[in-house]
């Protein structure tokens, strides 16, 4: 996944973005995770799915 710090987006897009990934909500406003309260990113969830399966590539 590419990151562009141009890219620059309203409030009103997290908050319907926290809405359908609630799991995401506290990456997306700080850029960092807090598993132990299931508060995750999309690497770190892919990261977990190969680790518990190793033949994914």
């Amino acid at each position: 996944m590419l990151y562009n710090k141009d890219v620059r987006i309203s409030t009103d897009e997290i908050e319907a973005l926290g809405v359908l990934y609630p799991s995401y909500r506290w990456w997306m406003v700080s850029g960092e995770i807090a598993p132990e309260i299931g508060q995750t990113s999309p690497e770190f969830d892919e990261a977990n799915r190969n680790l518990a399966n190793p033949n994914a590539g």
